[in-house]
Formats: structure tokens, C-alpha cells, sequence
């Protein structure tokens, strides 16, 4: 019976732990703060935490903050709250920056498509329209995969989401 309800406690623990949301931010000291609760946070750090993905860290440990930061309740949770909607925004910019890198590649696919089928049927009308066309939208591709590693090289990616965009605009010639 002890054994069945300590399996069920564990059982328990570890998947409320595996849901948990880590924030990480470093001070101007270089010192690494990780929590789960944004107002364990030292102030200078609330505009710049970085969520950490726990689902893939095999050996993080959290271990709770001994103090909470001085301050008024009211002012701080906004300052909190503020700093949750500036990450949420950060990570909708990334996702909107990895769709686009796919949608690129397969409308740059779609074009090269649409070119060759062109040039193979030459004798029909409007094949050089359609070659045009689809010369055109290939410029315009590679125009744009141009802009989103600009973009890409000015926010603050994390690697693995910065390679796996990369490897989408990749797939679009210069």
C-alpha cells in the first residue's frame, strides 16, 4: 500500500514538475538566476528573462530563491506582468520568423516548379509570361530570405530555432 502511494505521489510530482515554466536571466555581475516564479527576480533582470525549455533539460535543477525584492507589491507584479507579455511577444516573433522561413522555401519550390513546367512547354502561348513571372517571384524570395537573416542576426534567437530557420532559407538559391 505504501509502495502504491509513493509511486503515485512520484508519479504525480514528476509531471507538474515537467510542466513548470523556467525563467533564466543573468545580473550585470554575470551571476545566473533561474526560477519559476518572475518576482524571485532581481529587478534589473524582469526585461530581460529567457524562458528555458525543462521538457529537454535532463539536469536542471531549480533551486527556490532565499529572498524576494524589495518594492511595492502593486508596481512589481506590473513590472512582472510586463516582462511575461515582452516574452510571450519575443517567442510569437520567433515562431512568425520560423513560418516564414518555411513558407519562403515552399513558395520558392512552387516557383522553380512553375518555371520548368514553363520551359518545357515553350511551343504553348504565354510561356514567357509564365517564365517572367516565376523569375520574378524567385527574385522576391530571395529578397526576402535575404531580409529574415538580417532580422534573424538582430533579435536574440536561441541557437537550435536560429539553425533550424536557417536550414528552411537554405533551401532557396541565390
Amino acid at each position: 500500500m505504501k509502495t502504491g502511494l509513493l509511486l503515485l505521489f512520484v508519479t504525480i510530482f514528476s509531471w507538474t514538475t515537467a510542466q513548470a515554466v523556467i525563467y533564466s536571466c543573468r545580473d550585470k555581475h554575470g551571476k545566473l538566476y533561474m526560477t519559476d516564479n518572475m518576482q524571485t527576480l532581481p529587478a534589473e533582470c524582469l526585461g530581460r528573462t529567457q524562458m528555458v525549455e525543462t521538457e529537454k533539460s535532463d539536469n536542471l535543477n531549480i533551486v527556490p530563491s532565499q529572498e524576494t525584492p524589495q518594492g511595492s507589491g502593486h508596481e512589481f507584479n506590473q513590472a512582472v506582468r510586463d516582462a511575461e507579455q515582452d516574452l510571450k511577444q519575443k517567442q510569437a516573433l520567433r515562431d512568425g520568423l520560423l513560418r516564414e522561413a518555411q513558407q519562403l522555401a515552399e513558395q520558392y519550390q512552387q516557383a522553380l516548379e512553375d518555371r520548368n513546367s514553363a520551359t518545357r512547354r515553350w511551343q504553348y502561348a504565354g510561356s514567357r509570361d509564365a517564365i517572367r513571372r516565376a523569375d520574378e517571384q524567385i527574385t522576391q524570395i530571395q529578397q526576402r530570405k535575404q531580409q529574415l537573416l538580417t532580422e534573424i542576426n538582430e533579435q536574440n534567437i536561441p541557437r537550435k530555432l536560429e539553425q533550424e530557420i536557417v536550414g528552411w532559407l537554405d533551401k532557396i538559391d541565390e
